[in-house]
Protein backbone atom coordinates (compact mmCIF):
# COMPACT_ATOMS: atom_id res chain seq x y z
CA UNK A 1 0.00 0.00 0.00
CA UNK A 2 1.17 3.75 -0.35
CA UNK A 3 0.55 5.80 3.07
CA UNK A 4 0.25 9.81 2.47
CA UNK A 5 0.01 9.60 -1.07
CA UNK A 6 3.66 8.96 -1.17
CA UNK A 7 5.59 6.52 1.04
CA UNK A 8 5.10 3.24 -0.73
CA UNK A 9 5.51 0.23 1.97
CA UNK A 10 7.39 -3.13 0.81
CA UNK A 11 8.74 -6.10 2.72
CA UNK A 12 8.24 -5.84 7.01
CA UNK A 13 11.49 -5.37 8.97
CA UNK A 14 10.54 -6.25 12.26
CA UNK A 15 7.92 -5.58 14.88
CA UNK A 16 7.36 -4.59 18.65
CA UNK A 17 5.35 -4.49 21.29
CA UNK A 18 2.80 -2.21 19.46
CA UNK A 19 4.13 -1.42 15.62
CA UNK A 20 5.73 -2.99 12.88
CA UNK A 21 8.59 -1.86 10.62
CA UNK A 22 8.44 -1.95 7.21
CA UNK A 23 11.02 -1.01 4.51
CA UNK A 24 9.92 1.60 2.18
CA UNK A 25 10.19 4.07 -0.51
CA UNK A 26 9.60 7.72 -1.16
CA UNK A 27 8.06 7.72 -4.14
CA UNK A 28 8.60 11.85 -4.34
CA UNK A 29 12.14 11.66 -3.37
CA UNK A 30 13.06 8.28 -4.91
CA UNK A 31 14.65 7.41 -1.40
CA UNK A 32 14.68 4.04 0.45
CA UNK A 33 12.85 4.83 4.00
CA UNK A 34 11.74 2.81 6.97
CA UNK A 35 7.89 2.99 7.46
CA UNK A 36 6.79 2.45 11.46
CA UNK A 37 2.78 1.16 11.26
CA UNK A 38 1.01 1.34 14.56
CA UNK A 39 -0.63 -1.93 14.99
CA UNK A 40 -4.82 -1.89 14.14
CA UNK A 41 -5.82 -3.04 17.45
CA UNK A 42 -4.03 0.09 18.80
CA UNK A 43 -5.54 2.36 16.17
CA UNK A 44 -8.94 3.36 17.86
CA UNK A 45 -6.58 3.57 21.51
CA UNK A 46 -5.79 7.55 22.32
CA UNK A 47 -3.30 6.77 25.18
CA UNK A 48 -1.26 4.42 22.10
CA UNK A 49 -2.02 6.96 19.03
CA UNK A 50 -0.10 9.89 21.66
CA UNK A 51 2.63 7.69 22.65
CA UNK A 52 3.45 7.50 18.86
CA UNK A 53 3.35 10.63 17.88
CA UNK A 54 5.27 11.25 20.58
CA UNK A 55 7.88 9.31 19.63
CA UNK A 56 8.13 11.24 16.21
CA UNK A 57 7.45 14.68 17.80
CA UNK A 58 10.64 13.78 20.24
CA UNK A 59 12.69 12.23 17.40
CA UNK A 60 12.15 15.00 15.30
CA UNK A 61 13.51 18.17 17.01
CA UNK A 62 16.82 16.19 17.98
CA UNK A 63 18.39 15.67 14.63
CA UNK A 64 21.71 14.34 15.68
CA UNK A 65 24.17 11.62 13.51
CA UNK A 66 23.92 8.95 16.16
CA UNK A 67 20.15 8.83 16.28
CA UNK A 68 17.88 7.60 13.63
CA UNK A 69 16.04 10.49 11.77
CA UNK A 70 12.31 11.03 11.48
CA UNK A 71 11.32 12.84 7.99
CA UNK A 72 7.62 12.68 8.34
CA UNK A 73 4.46 11.11 9.90
CA UNK A 74 0.48 11.23 9.61
CA UNK A 75 -2.54 9.16 9.63
CA UNK A 76 -4.21 7.64 6.53
CA UNK A 77 -7.40 6.35 6.49
CA UNK A 78 -6.86 4.70 10.35
CA UNK A 79 -3.60 4.03 9.91
CA UNK A 80 -1.06 5.53 11.38
CA UNK A 81 2.73 5.81 10.28
CA UNK A 82 6.58 7.56 10.83
CA UNK A 83 8.54 7.78 8.25
CA UNK A 84 12.38 7.47 9.23
CA UNK A 85 15.93 7.47 8.14
CA UNK A 86 16.57 3.66 6.80
CA UNK A 87 19.31 2.02 8.20
CA UNK A 88 20.98 -0.75 6.66
CA UNK A 89 22.56 -3.13 9.35
CA UNK A 90 21.51 -5.03 12.75
CA UNK A 91 20.59 -4.25 16.13
CA UNK A 92 22.85 -4.29 19.10
CA UNK A 93 20.65 -7.47 20.63
CA UNK A 94 21.54 -9.31 17.51
CA UNK A 95 25.22 -8.96 17.99
CA UNK A 96 24.91 -10.00 21.94
CA UNK A 97 21.94 -12.76 20.77
CA UNK A 98 23.02 -16.16 23.01
CA UNK A 99 25.40 -14.54 25.48
CA UNK A 100 27.58 -12.61 22.69
CA UNK A 101 30.51 -10.12 24.02
CA UNK A 102 31.84 -7.21 22.51
CA UNK A 103 35.64 -6.37 23.15
CA UNK A 104 36.07 -3.98 25.89
CA UNK A 105 37.37 -1.29 23.63
CA UNK A 106 34.99 -1.74 20.98
CA UNK A 107 32.08 -1.68 23.63
CA UNK A 108 33.55 1.85 25.00
CA UNK A 109 33.28 2.94 21.54
CA UNK A 110 29.82 1.95 21.15
CA UNK A 111 29.08 3.12 24.20
CA UNK A 112 30.22 6.77 23.70
CA UNK A 113 28.39 6.86 20.46
CA UNK A 114 25.17 6.52 22.46
CA UNK A 115 26.42 8.99 25.23
CA UNK A 116 26.56 11.72 22.00
CA UNK A 117 23.02 10.87 21.01
CA UNK A 118 21.87 11.13 24.52
CA UNK A 119 23.57 14.61 24.90
CA UNK A 120 21.96 15.78 22.01
CA UNK A 121 18.33 14.44 23.34
CA UNK A 122 19.01 15.67 26.97
CA UNK A 123 19.75 19.01 25.50
CA UNK A 124 16.42 19.43 24.02
CA UNK A 125 14.75 18.62 27.22
CA UNK A 126 14.11 14.71 25.84
CA UNK A 127 14.65 11.50 28.27
CA UNK A 128 14.64 8.05 25.94
CA UNK A 129 13.85 6.06 29.07
CA UNK A 130 14.31 2.61 26.99
CA UNK A 131 17.77 2.45 26.45
CA UNK A 132 18.73 -1.22 25.54
CA UNK A 133 20.52 -3.22 23.47
CA UNK A 134 17.21 -3.56 20.80
CA UNK A 135 17.14 0.34 20.30
CA UNK A 136 20.68 0.76 19.24
CA UNK A 137 21.45 -0.27 15.61
CA UNK A 138 24.95 -0.97 13.77
CA UNK A 139 25.54 -0.38 10.44
CA UNK A 140 27.93 -2.25 8.17
CA UNK A 141 30.34 0.73 9.22
CA UNK A 142 30.14 0.47 12.83
CA UNK A 143 27.96 3.73 13.03
CA UNK A 144 26.23 3.79 16.14
CA UNK A 145 22.33 4.59 15.38
CA UNK A 146 19.97 5.08 18.59
CA UNK A 147 16.00 4.60 17.68
CA UNK A 148 12.68 4.12 19.44
CA UNK A 149 11.37 7.24 21.23
CA UNK A 150 8.34 5.62 21.68
CA UNK A 151 8.52 6.06 25.51
CA UNK A 152 10.40 9.27 25.34
CA UNK A 153 8.68 12.18 27.48
CA UNK A 154 9.99 16.06 27.68
CA UNK A 155 11.24 16.61 31.45
CA UNK A 156 8.83 19.59 31.68
CA UNK A 157 5.94 17.40 31.94
CA UNK A 158 5.20 17.11 35.47
CA UNK A 159 3.93 13.35 34.54
CA UNK A 160 5.68 10.30 35.96
CA UNK A 161 6.42 6.70 34.65
CA UNK A 162 4.18 4.99 37.37
CA UNK A 163 1.35 4.12 35.37
CA UNK A 164 3.30 2.48 32.38
CA UNK A 165 6.94 0.88 33.74
CA UNK A 166 5.82 -2.41 34.12
CA UNK A 167 4.50 -2.52 30.47
CA UNK A 168 6.72 -0.01 28.50
CA UNK A 169 10.08 -0.59 30.08
CA UNK A 170 12.45 -3.50 30.06
CA UNK A 171 13.25 -4.68 32.78
CA UNK A 172 16.70 -6.07 32.53
CA UNK A 173 17.54 -2.06 31.89
CA UNK A 174 15.19 0.20 33.99
CA UNK A 175 16.61 2.62 36.59
CA UNK A 176 15.90 2.20 39.84
CA UNK A 177 13.34 5.18 39.70
CA UNK A 178 11.91 3.83 36.69
CA UNK A 179 10.62 0.41 38.76
CA UNK A 180 9.67 2.16 41.48
CA UNK A 181 7.42 4.19 39.14
CA UNK A 182 9.02 7.64 40.41
CA UNK A 183 9.78 10.81 38.15
CA UNK A 184 13.17 10.45 36.39
CA UNK A 185 15.45 12.26 34.22
CA UNK A 186 18.08 12.65 31.90
CA UNK A 187 20.12 10.40 34.85
CA UNK A 188 17.90 7.34 34.05
CA UNK A 189 19.04 6.85 30.48
CA UNK A 190 22.70 6.99 31.92
CA UNK A 191 21.76 3.73 33.91
CA UNK A 192 19.91 1.49 31.40
CA UNK A 193 23.35 2.67 29.09
CA UNK A 194 25.44 1.53 32.08
CA UNK A 195 23.56 -2.25 32.17
CA UNK A 196 23.79 -1.82 28.23
CA UNK A 197 27.97 -1.77 29.01
CA UNK A 198 28.09 -3.63 31.34
CA UNK A 199 26.34 -6.86 29.28
CA UNK A 200 28.27 -6.17 26.08
CA UNK A 201 31.63 -6.64 28.05
CA UNK A 202 30.15 -9.81 30.12
CA UNK A 203 27.38 -11.42 27.91
CA UNK A 204 24.56 -10.93 30.12
CA UNK A 205 22.53 -8.04 31.86
CA UNK A 206 23.55 -6.88 35.49
CA UNK A 207 20.72 -9.06 36.68
CA UNK A 208 18.99 -12.21 36.06
CA UNK A 209 15.54 -13.02 37.52
CA UNK A 210 12.67 -15.80 36.94
CA UNK A 211 10.50 -13.04 35.70
CA UNK A 212 10.32 -9.48 34.89
CA UNK A 213 9.40 -8.48 38.38
CA UNK A 214 11.91 -10.44 39.80
CA UNK A 215 14.46 -8.26 37.46
CA UNK A 216 13.02 -5.41 38.04
CA UNK A 217 13.04 -5.84 42.41
CA UNK A 218 17.15 -6.77 42.20
CA UNK A 219 17.32 -3.17 39.78
CA UNK A 220 16.33 -1.87 43.24
CA UNK A 221 17.49 -3.70 46.07
CA UNK A 222 20.62 -5.51 44.39
CA UNK A 223 23.77 -4.56 43.85
CA UNK A 224 25.46 -5.92 40.47
CA UNK A 225 28.47 -8.15 40.32
CA UNK A 226 31.61 -6.43 38.87
CA UNK A 227 32.25 -6.94 35.50
CA UNK A 228 35.89 -8.02 36.05
CA UNK A 229 34.91 -10.93 37.56
CA UNK A 230 32.52 -12.39 34.80
CA UNK A 231 35.43 -11.24 32.11
CA UNK A 232 39.31 -10.55 32.99
CA UNK A 233 39.42 -8.33 30.31
CA UNK A 234 37.51 -5.21 31.76
CA UNK A 235 39.78 -3.08 33.51
CA UNK A 236 39.82 -1.65 36.66
CA UNK A 237 39.30 1.47 35.36
CA UNK A 238 35.92 0.10 32.82
CA UNK A 239 34.81 -1.74 36.05
CA UNK A 240 34.92 1.50 37.83
CA UNK A 241 32.63 3.86 35.39
CA UNK A 242 30.00 0.78 35.05
CA UNK A 243 29.45 0.31 38.19
CA UNK A 244 29.00 4.72 39.01
CA UNK A 245 26.55 4.20 35.77
CA UNK A 246 24.53 1.62 37.89
CA UNK A 247 24.17 3.24 41.26
CA UNK A 248 21.32 2.67 42.70
CA UNK A 249 20.87 6.86 43.86
CA UNK A 250 20.36 8.89 40.96
CA UNK A 251 22.97 11.88 42.45
CA UNK A 252 25.90 8.92 42.48
CA UNK A 253 26.07 8.19 38.97
CA UNK A 254 27.21 10.83 36.35
CA UNK A 255 25.26 13.31 36.52
CA UNK A 256 25.21 13.89 32.55
CA UNK A 257 26.16 11.91 29.47
CA UNK A 258 28.78 14.33 28.68
CA UNK A 259 30.62 13.41 31.56
CA UNK A 260 30.21 9.67 31.09
CA UNK A 261 31.30 9.80 27.70
CA UNK A 262 34.66 12.13 29.05
CA UNK A 263 35.52 9.09 31.71
CA UNK A 264 34.82 6.57 28.93
CA UNK A 265 37.49 8.13 27.31
CA UNK A 266 39.81 8.36 30.16
CA UNK A 267 39.28 4.27 30.60
CA UNK A 268 39.98 3.70 26.81
CA UNK A 269 43.22 5.49 26.95
CA UNK A 270 44.30 4.13 30.06
CA UNK A 271 44.47 7.15 32.07
CA UNK A 272 42.52 7.59 35.72
CA UNK A 273 38.65 7.95 35.44
CA UNK A 274 37.07 9.89 37.85
CA UNK A 275 34.32 7.20 38.79
CA UNK A 276 35.19 5.38 42.14
CA UNK A 277 33.46 2.17 43.30
CA UNK A 278 30.13 2.89 45.25
CA UNK A 279 28.36 1.90 47.77
CA UNK A 280 24.44 2.14 47.67
CA UNK A 281 22.59 3.41 50.48
CA UNK A 282 21.42 0.05 52.87
CA UNK A 283 23.74 -2.29 50.97
CA UNK A 284 27.65 -2.74 51.14
CA UNK A 285 29.92 -4.21 48.53
CA UNK A 286 32.99 -6.04 49.27
CA UNK A 287 36.15 -6.24 45.67
CA UNK A 288 38.10 -8.87 46.59
CA UNK A 289 42.00 -7.51 46.34
CA UNK A 290 44.87 -9.59 46.63
CA UNK A 291 46.81 -9.75 49.97
CA UNK A 292 50.11 -7.71 50.07
CA UNK A 293 53.30 -9.69 49.36
CA UNK A 294 55.37 -10.33 52.90
CA UNK A 295 58.83 -9.49 52.66
CA UNK A 296 60.93 -11.51 54.69
CA UNK A 297 64.75 -10.46 55.84
CA UNK A 298 67.32 -12.58 56.22
CA UNK A 299 70.45 -11.32 57.74
CA UNK A 300 73.51 -13.60 56.43
CA UNK A 301 76.90 -14.16 58.14
CA UNK A 302 79.59 -11.13 57.36
CA UNK A 303 81.68 -13.74 56.20
CA UNK A 304 82.88 -12.76 52.48
CA UNK A 305 81.20 -15.17 49.56
CA UNK A 306 83.75 -17.46 47.84
CA UNK A 307 83.45 -17.61 44.04
CA UNK A 308 83.81 -20.62 42.55
CA UNK A 309 86.34 -20.41 39.60
CA UNK A 310 84.33 -22.06 37.28
CA UNK A 311 81.66 -19.76 37.42
CA UNK A 312 82.89 -16.99 34.68
CA UNK A 313 83.09 -20.25 32.50
CA UNK A 314 79.74 -21.49 32.80
CA UNK A 315 77.98 -18.31 32.30
CA UNK A 316 80.11 -17.45 29.11
CA UNK A 317 79.32 -20.91 28.05
CA UNK A 318 75.14 -20.52 28.59
CA UNK A 319 75.82 -16.99 26.67
CA UNK A 320 77.57 -18.71 23.60
CA UNK A 321 74.86 -21.51 23.58
CA UNK A 322 71.88 -19.10 23.79
CA UNK A 323 73.53 -16.64 20.63
CA UNK A 324 73.27 -20.30 18.89
CA UNK A 325 70.03 -20.93 19.36
CA UNK A 326 69.23 -17.89 17.99
CA UNK A 327 71.14 -17.86 15.15
CA UNK A 328 69.58 -21.26 14.25
CA UNK A 329 66.27 -20.39 14.56
CA UNK A 330 66.49 -17.23 12.55
CA UNK A 331 67.65 -18.80 10.00
CA UNK A 332 65.30 -21.96 9.51
CA UNK A 333 62.58 -19.06 9.64
CA UNK A 334 64.69 -16.84 6.99
CA UNK A 335 65.95 -19.73 4.40
CA UNK A 336 63.42 -22.60 5.66
CA UNK A 337 61.13 -24.39 3.02
CA UNK A 338 58.09 -21.88 1.43
CA UNK A 339 56.38 -24.85 1.67
CA UNK A 340 56.12 -25.17 5.14
CA UNK A 341 55.47 -21.10 6.18
CA UNK A 342 52.79 -18.90 4.83
CA UNK A 343 50.77 -21.20 3.30
CA UNK A 344 47.28 -20.36 1.58
CA UNK A 345 43.86 -21.66 1.42
CA UNK A 346 40.84 -21.02 -0.47
CA UNK A 347 37.48 -20.29 1.56
CA UNK A 348 34.91 -22.42 0.87
CA UNK A 349 31.16 -21.12 0.25
CA UNK A 350 29.11 -22.63 3.20
CA UNK A 351 26.43 -20.01 3.50
CA UNK A 352 23.23 -21.19 2.72
CA UNK A 353 24.49 -24.70 4.97
CA UNK A 354 24.01 -26.36 8.15
CA UNK A 355 26.09 -25.40 10.62
CA UNK A 356 27.61 -28.78 11.57
CA UNK A 357 28.79 -29.79 7.82
CA UNK A 358 29.66 -26.14 6.76
CA UNK A 359 32.21 -26.32 10.60
CA UNK A 360 33.55 -29.69 8.76
CA UNK A 361 33.88 -27.97 5.21
CA UNK A 362 35.77 -25.36 6.55
CA UNK A 363 38.12 -27.17 8.97
CA UNK A 364 39.11 -29.64 6.42
CA UNK A 365 40.18 -27.13 4.42
CA UNK A 366 42.58 -26.10 7.18
CA UNK A 367 40.94 -23.52 8.78
CA UNK A 368 39.37 -23.41 12.31
CA UNK A 369 35.44 -22.32 13.76
CA UNK A 370 35.75 -21.52 17.45
CA UNK A 371 32.73 -21.57 19.82
CA UNK A 372 32.73 -18.29 20.18
CA UNK A 373 32.68 -17.19 16.85
CA UNK A 374 29.53 -18.78 15.70
CA UNK A 375 26.89 -15.63 16.12
CA UNK A 376 23.40 -16.82 16.61
CA UNK A 377 20.73 -14.55 15.35
CA UNK A 378 17.16 -14.75 14.64
CA UNK A 379 15.68 -15.80 11.08
CA UNK A 380 15.92 -12.50 8.84
CA UNK A 381 12.66 -10.84 8.21
CA UNK A 382 13.21 -11.51 4.27
CA UNK A 383 13.36 -15.35 4.77
CA UNK A 384 11.53 -15.83 8.25
CA UNK A 385 11.48 -19.49 7.06
CA UNK A 386 14.76 -19.81 7.54
CA UNK A 387 15.77 -23.09 8.92
CA UNK A 388 17.71 -22.94 12.57
CA UNK A 389 21.06 -23.57 12.53
CA UNK A 390 21.54 -22.13 8.47
CA UNK A 391 24.06 -20.34 7.74
CA UNK A 392 23.20 -17.29 6.66
CA UNK A 393 27.25 -14.86 6.70
CA UNK A 394 30.58 -16.01 6.56
CA UNK A 395 33.91 -13.74 6.93
CA UNK A 396 35.83 -14.20 5.38
CA UNK A 397 34.16 -14.43 2.69
CA UNK A 398 33.54 -16.92 0.15
CA UNK A 399 36.92 -17.91 -2.43
CA UNK A 400 38.99 -15.45 -0.39
CA UNK A 401 42.55 -16.50 -0.34
CA UNK A 402 43.76 -16.44 3.59
CA UNK A 403 46.67 -18.07 5.49
CA UNK A 404 45.90 -21.89 6.72
CA UNK A 405 44.79 -21.73 10.48
CA UNK A 406 42.39 -18.77 9.73
CA UNK A 407 39.76 -18.36 12.61
CA UNK A 408 36.14 -18.04 10.64
CA UNK A 409 33.36 -16.19 11.56
CA UNK A 410 29.66 -17.79 11.29
CA UNK A 411 26.11 -16.15 11.57
CA UNK A 412 23.55 -18.83 11.73
CA UNK A 413 19.84 -18.96 12.45
CA UNK A 414 19.21 -18.99 16.07
CA UNK A 415 17.58 -22.37 17.43
CA UNK A 416 13.51 -20.74 18.88
CA UNK A 417 14.09 -21.07 22.54
CA UNK A 418 10.38 -21.28 24.35
CA UNK A 419 9.06 -18.61 26.31
CA UNK A 420 7.10 -18.65 29.55
CA UNK A 421 3.90 -17.35 29.28
CA UNK A 422 3.83 -13.96 31.34
CA UNK A 423 1.00 -13.35 34.49
CA UNK A 424 -1.36 -11.37 32.58
CA UNK A 425 -4.84 -12.30 34.02
CA UNK A 426 -7.00 -9.59 35.38
CA UNK A 427 -4.95 -6.80 33.54
CA UNK A 428 -6.61 -4.72 30.52
CA UNK A 429 -6.61 -6.63 27.35
CA UNK A 430 -4.30 -4.07 25.08
CA UNK A 431 -1.66 -3.78 28.22
CA UNK A 432 -1.76 -7.74 28.09
CA UNK A 433 -1.31 -8.18 24.61
CA UNK A 434 1.54 -5.62 24.44
CA UNK A 435 3.22 -7.40 27.43
CA UNK A 436 2.93 -11.01 25.91
CA UNK A 437 4.08 -9.15 22.27
CA UNK A 438 7.31 -7.64 24.23
CA UNK A 439 7.83 -10.91 25.65
CA UNK A 440 8.62 -12.40 22.06
CA UNK A 441 5.21 -14.21 21.12
CA UNK A 442 3.99 -13.01 17.61
CA UNK A 443 0.71 -14.77 17.54
CA UNK A 444 -1.79 -13.05 20.17
CA UNK A 445 -5.07 -13.41 19.35
CA UNK A 446 -8.29 -12.24 21.61
CA UNK A 447 -11.53 -13.94 22.52
CA UNK A 448 -14.69 -12.90 24.93
CA UNK A 449 -16.02 -14.26 27.55
CA UNK A 450 -18.54 -13.44 30.15
CA UNK A 451 -17.05 -13.84 33.57
CA UNK A 452 -18.72 -13.27 37.22
CA UNK A 453 -15.28 -11.99 38.83
CA UNK A 454 -13.10 -10.36 36.50
CA UNK A 455 -14.20 -6.48 35.51
CA UNK A 456 -15.37 -5.79 31.58
CA UNK A 457 -12.79 -5.42 29.64
CA UNK A 458 -9.86 -7.14 31.72
CA UNK A 459 -8.55 -10.58 30.63
CA UNK A 460 -9.81 -13.99 32.44
CA UNK A 461 -7.30 -16.41 31.46
CA UNK A 462 -4.87 -17.75 28.89
CA UNK A 463 -4.77 -20.95 26.12
CA UNK A 464 -2.16 -22.25 26.73
CA UNK A 465 -2.34 -20.66 30.55
CA UNK A 466 -0.19 -18.17 32.27
CA UNK A 467 3.54 -19.33 33.74
CA UNK A 468 3.66 -22.75 31.25
CA UNK A 469 6.24 -22.44 28.24
CA UNK A 470 5.27 -21.70 24.66
CA UNK A 471 7.40 -20.85 20.97
CA UNK A 472 7.02 -17.29 20.00
CA UNK A 473 4.82 -18.57 16.97
CA UNK A 474 3.01 -20.42 18.94
CA UNK A 475 -0.72 -18.77 19.40
CA UNK A 476 -1.64 -17.54 22.23
CA UNK A 477 -5.40 -16.55 23.07
CA UNK A 478 -6.13 -13.89 25.71
CA UNK A 479 -9.86 -13.99 26.54
CA UNK A 480 -11.38 -11.35 27.60
CA UNK A 481 -14.30 -10.56 29.95
CA UNK A 482 -17.42 -9.21 28.44
CA UNK A 483 -19.04 -9.08 32.29
CA UNK A 484 -21.97 -10.83 33.27
CA UNK A 485 -25.72 -10.75 32.62
CA UNK A 486 -27.39 -8.51 29.88
CA UNK A 487 -27.01 -5.43 29.03
CA UNK A 488 -29.26 -2.97 26.86
CA UNK A 489 -27.93 -1.60 23.44
CA UNK A 490 -27.43 1.71 23.13
CA UNK A 491 -28.68 3.91 20.37
CA UNK A 492 -25.41 5.01 18.06
CA UNK A 493 -27.96 6.12 14.60
CA UNK A 494 -26.70 9.12 13.44
CA UNK A 495 -23.72 9.61 15.18
CA UNK A 496 -20.10 9.14 13.40
CA UNK A 497 -18.78 5.58 13.20
CA UNK A 498 -15.86 6.53 15.59
CA UNK A 499 -18.16 7.67 18.17
CA UNK A 500 -20.71 4.93 17.91
CA UNK A 501 -18.13 1.84 17.94
CA UNK A 502 -16.98 3.79 21.68
CA UNK A 503 -20.56 3.49 22.79
CA UNK A 504 -21.29 0.13 21.86
CA UNK A 505 -17.60 -0.93 23.85
CA UNK A 506 -18.74 1.16 26.81
CA UNK A 507 -21.98 -0.82 27.29
CA UNK A 508 -19.85 -4.17 27.21
CA UNK A 509 -20.71 -4.91 23.23
CA UNK A 510 -18.73 -5.84 20.29
CA UNK A 511 -19.20 -3.34 17.54
CA UNK A 512 -18.76 -4.07 13.95
CA UNK A 513 -18.98 -2.51 10.87
CA UNK A 514 -20.63 -4.23 7.86
CA UNK A 515 -20.10 -3.82 4.59
CA UNK A 516 -23.53 -4.30 3.26
CA UNK A 517 -25.62 -1.15 3.16
CA UNK A 518 -29.08 -0.15 3.81
CA UNK A 519 -31.77 2.34 2.50
CA UNK A 520 -30.53 5.64 3.41
CA UNK A 521 -32.53 6.80 7.12
CA UNK A 522 -34.17 10.11 6.65
CA UNK A 523 -32.89 11.19 10.34
CA UNK A 524 -29.11 11.36 8.82
CA UNK A 525 -28.44 11.37 5.11
CA UNK A 526 -24.66 12.19 5.44
CA UNK A 527 -23.31 9.20 4.16
CA UNK A 528 -20.84 9.13 7.03
CA UNK A 529 -22.69 8.10 9.98
CA UNK A 530 -24.48 4.93 11.01
CA UNK A 531 -27.97 4.27 9.47
CA UNK A 532 -28.60 1.04 11.37
CA UNK A 533 -27.99 -0.64 13.45
CA UNK A 534 -28.88 -4.56 15.05
CA UNK A 535 -29.50 -5.13 17.32
CA UNK A 536 -32.13 -2.04 17.66
CA UNK A 537 -31.22 0.37 20.33
CA UNK A 538 -33.12 -0.53 23.35
CA UNK A 539 -32.83 -4.65 23.22
CA UNK A 540 -31.62 -6.53 25.85
CA UNK A 541 -29.00 -8.73 25.06
CA UNK A 542 -25.90 -11.07 26.87
CA UNK A 543 -22.94 -9.04 27.24
CA UNK A 544 -20.62 -9.30 24.22
CA UNK A 545 -23.11 -9.33 21.94
CA UNK A 546 -21.85 -8.03 18.43
CA UNK A 547 -23.65 -4.91 17.27
CA UNK A 548 -23.27 -4.27 13.58
CA UNK A 549 -23.38 -0.98 11.95
CA UNK A 550 -24.38 -0.33 8.91
CA UNK A 551 -23.99 2.81 6.06
CA UNK A 552 -26.50 4.51 4.40
CA UNK A 553 -26.67 3.87 0.88
CA UNK A 554 -25.27 6.71 -1.39
CA UNK A 555 -28.51 9.13 -2.77
CA UNK A 556 -28.11 9.78 -6.52
CA UNK A 557 -30.02 13.23 -7.14
CA UNK A 558 -32.18 13.17 -10.02
CA UNK A 559 -33.34 16.77 -11.75
CA UNK A 560 -36.55 17.69 -13.58
CA UNK A 561 -37.60 15.52 -16.85
CA UNK A 562 -38.72 17.43 -20.02
CA UNK A 563 -41.07 15.62 -22.95
CA UNK A 564 -39.42 15.51 -26.29
CA UNK A 565 -40.80 16.07 -29.56
CA UNK A 566 -40.91 14.10 -32.41
CA UNK A 567 -37.32 14.49 -33.61
CA UNK A 568 -36.26 15.03 -30.16
CA UNK A 569 -35.89 18.73 -29.18
CA UNK A 570 -37.86 19.31 -26.09
CA UNK A 571 -40.77 20.80 -26.12
CA UNK A 572 -41.47 24.34 -24.60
Amino acid sequence: MTLGGRYRVEHELGRGGMAKVFRGTDTVLSRTVAVKVLAPQFADDQGFVERFRREAQAAARIGHQHIVSVFDTGSDDGVHYIVMEYVEGRTLAEFLAGGGRIMPDRAIGIAQDVCRALEAAHAQGVVHRDIKPGNIMLNPHGEVKVTDFGIARLTTTTETLAQTAAILGTASYLSPEQAQGQPVDGRTDIYSLGCVVYEMVTGRPPFLGDTPVAVASKQVLEQPVPPSRLNADVTPALDAVILRALAKNPADRYQSAEEMRADLDRAKRGLPVEATPLLAAGATQVFDRPPAARTTQVLEPTEPERRSPWVPVAVTLVLVGLLGLLLWFLATSLLGDDDQTGVLVTVPDVVGDKLNPARAELEDAGLVVLDENIIRVPAPADDPEAEPGTVLEQDPAANEEVPEGTEVFLTVVEQPQAIEIPPVVGLQASAAQLILEQAGFLNVVQEQETSEDIPLGSVTRTDPPEGTEALPDDQITLFVSSGTGTVIVPSVTCQSFGSAQRDIREAGLFPVVSEETVAPNPLCLNGNKVAAQDPAAGSEVPAGTTVFLFAGEAVVPTGPTFPTGPTGETGD
